[in-house]
């Protein structure tokens, strides 16, 4: 596994004008001993890669799809050219010009026939791992009677790893709707529906087949400059830049930050009203569950934690509690690697209900005797007189 300082010089020579880096937000450069390497095994293109247990980083061979910012579960990689909120401007035009049925394909689809479809029917990403469940959920809110995405032949494509996330992304939006009580279903096909052909009916601008056909890094860069100002700013405006290094806050944890895509998907589901389901199983939320009689109260899982999924309160007697909230868990486990005694585990499945209004559970924790003189109680008074929580042994 790449050292720390390696690990932050690795993830900058991934910025570029189609993918913004938040090395800060990520897990292992947070804590070492993460064991997230989502965005190394997604990528379609291995730009990022992963051997021997060392990523590498290839910027010139990243093709722009975006696959990685959809796995990474904390933001710390995020699309552009489109970025989120172009991308759903784009499809909210396309759903509007198709009566409500949303058709999402992927360049190669596109690139076998261009006279086939109707290009005011679809919306096109270089890959369908840019799709993630949040766009999804947006597009069922606004109305959508079906959506289909439509990859080509995946197994001759050389961004076929893509598939594998767009088939999560489908899994966990249909079992979020089904949850929801929505009767749509999102449907992944090899092959264009009817209602996308080309046709020469009302309305239809034949002149436009030449744009898709030719749809790729030029047509993305026409879609951003199109994007409103308006629209930047609901759906995740440019935002100043974050800083590099990390610095520990007051309560001696590192900075937390929930990543847009979390929150407006959390908005859009409560938009569809309350869950019919009690619990859902998905690749975006966890469980947090921790055994107190193992526990060594370390609070290093509140420390760490990239979201404030898990926080720490410490009454003015001394005692601390982990208060942990569904809702903002990203499921990126590094509570449960970094865990000391294995005394915490990420369950898979979690309350629907949990996660819209606000439900905390708590844990005392039973704070170790110490006696005094010993080492331990060294480390306790220098805690007490510094104010710092995070002093340790060595």
């Amino acid at each position: 596994m790449p050292a720390l300082k390696n690990m932050l010089g690795l993830l900058e020579q991934l910025q570029s004008e189609y993918i913004t880096v938040h090395q800060h937000r990520c897990v292992v450069v947070r804590n070492r001993n993460a064991s997230c390497r989502r965005c190394a095994d997604a990528c379609t293109s291995t730009a990022i890669a992963l051997a021997d247990g060392e990523i590498s980083i290839s910027p010139e061979r990243c093709v722009g799809c975006g696959t990685c910012a959809t796995v990474c579960p904390t933001g710390a990689l995020s699309a552009t050219h489109p970025n989120d909120a172009e991308l759903l401007k784009g499809c909210l035009a396309v759903l509007t010009a198709a009566d409500n049925d949303m058709i999402i394909a992927c360049e190669q689809v596109l690139a076998v026939d261009s006279e086939a479809f109707d290009p005011e029917k679809l919306a096109a990403v270089v890959c369908l791992g840019r799709v993630d469940e949040s766009l999804l959920c947006a597009l069922a809110t606004a109305g959508a009677t079906s959506i289909h995405l439509v990859c080509g032949d995946c197994e001759a494509c050389e961004l076929k790893v893509g598939r594998q996330t767009a088939e999560l992304v489908q899994q966990t939006t249909n079992t979020l709707l089904q949850a929801w009580g929505q009767d749509l279903r999102i449907e992944l096909t090899d092959t264009l529906p009817e209602q996308a052909t080309a046709g020469s009916g009302p309305g239809y601008d034949a002149s436009r087949r030449a744009f898709f056909a030719n749809f790729g890094r030029q047509a993305r860069e026409v879609a951003a400059s199109a994007a409103t100002s308006a629209l930047e700013e609901q759906l995740g405006a440019e935002k100043p830049p974050e800083p590099k290094f990390l610095k520990v806050m007051s309560d001696g944890t590192l900075p937390h930050f929930v990543p847009d895509r979390r929150e407006r998907l959390l908005d859009y589901l409560t938009a569809m009203g309350q869950p019919k389901t009690e619990t859902i199983v998905t690749r975006l939320w966890g469980h947090v569950l921790i055994d107190l009689r193992i526990c060594s109260a370390c609070q290093m899982c509140a420390t760490f934690c990239p979201t404030a999924a898990i926080t720490k309160l410490i009454d003015e007697d001394g005692s601390v509690t982990l208060e942990h909230y569904p809702g903002d868990c990203v499921k990126c486990r590094c509570c449960e690697d970094i865990c000391p005694t294995d005394a915490l585990t990420l369950d898979d499945a979690v309350a629907a209900h949990a996660l819209l209004d606000g439900t905390v559970e708590s844990y005392e924790l039973q704070l170790p005797e110490v006696k005094a003189g010993s080492p331990q109680s060294i480390v306790g008074a220098m805690k007490k007189l510094l104010n710092v929580d995070q002093i340790y042994e060595r």
